[in-house]
């Protein structure tokens, strides 16, 4: 079977990389900026929502333990809220706005009122969107392999960079539009964490499956999907790793097992943890990590 090979330009031979805890990315299970309509899914980490939050019974902070989260905010929504119950399995519901439907405590918390949520999402609308940018500067140094002329499975290879960062770049008609591909599989090496960039602005995943080490729990926390351009993404397949894409309305049919972070949502799926719990490499910091190798060289002369 012919494959095609994409997005090989490789990194210099760097010895250590810097990078920086990601901030917003690695707090929440789920942050939408704008409006979230939940049809009564679960989400199993906390979750912040910039908008009003509507729907039918949500269930927030499944896996969260109710001790270590005592006090703290689960879910918070700036704007309104209207729904018919908020279940609450751990810490407390924040609000900004008007308040319609009935909250559980299941987890013991109190529903208290916030009128700095509102700052706090374009704060966090401004921190997405250059994390964003910053991601997509990247340079690749990983390939995806893509099934030509039957159908087939598309391999994700990851070559770890300095410090074990693997950056991938791929088009998402090619990921998620192909007739051709049948499953969704990775080899992650020796990374200690990966970056996907995904090109387009409309995602349509309803081709293949993610099988394999995308199932496991390096996949889930240490993998990040950069929709850097997108502004509509619809998943119709059970999906592995962060989710980032801040320009983006997102809607699944099935679960997500990691992160999300859209500017809007409609959860037809659960939302899973783990948290994100990669670091993230800052472009400039790239080459001065190379500079560091150059001078401890030239001290050893």
């Amino acid at each position: 079977m012919k494959r095609v090979v994409t997005a090989a330009a490789a990194l210099s031979g760097l010895a250590v990389v810097a990078s920086v805890q990601a901030g917003v990315v690695n707090q929440w299970n789920l942050v939408v900026l704008g409006n979230w309509h939940n049809q009564s899914q679960d989400v199993e980490g906390n979750a912040f929502c910039g908008g009003n939050l509507t729907g039918g019974s949500p269930t927030i902070g499944l896996r969260l333990d109710r001790n270590v989260w005592a006090g703290r905010d689960v879910l918070a929504v700036a704007g309104s809220t209207s729904v018919s119950n908020i279940n609450m399995q751990a810490g407390n519901f924040a609000r900004g706005g008007s308040l319609s439907g009935n909250v559980n405590h299941n987890g013991g918390g109190i529903t208290r009122t916030d009128a700095t949520l509102g700052a706090q999402a374009v704060s966090y609308g401004s921190e997405l969107l250059a994390l964003s940018g910053s991601l997509r500067s990247l340079t690749a140094n990983s390939i995806a392999q893509f099934p030509v002329g039957q159908p087939g499975a598309v391999r994700y290879q990851a070559t770890a960079a300095p410090g074990g960062v693997a950056v991938f770049s791929v088009q998402s008609s090619q990921v998620f539009s192909n007739p051709l591909i049948q499953q969704i599989e990775l080899n992650a090496g020796a990374a200690s964490e990966i970056v996907i960039n995904v090109a387009g602005t409309s995602v349509n995943f309803t081709s293949g499956n993610m099988v394999g080490d995308w199932t496991s729990a390096f996949a889930r926390s240490k993998v990040i999907w950069n929709f850097y351009e997108a502004t509509s993404i619809f998943l119709d397949r059970n999906f592995n790793g962060a989710i980032l894409a801040p320009l983006a309305h997102l809607e699944n049919t099935t679960a997500i097992d990691g992160s999300v972070f859209v500017a809007s949502f409609n959860q037809r799926g659960e939302v899973h943890v783990p948290f994100y719990g990669g670091t993230i490499p800052t472009p400039g910091t790239l080459g001065l990590a190379g500079l560091s190798v150059l001078a401890m060289g030239r001290r050893r002369r």
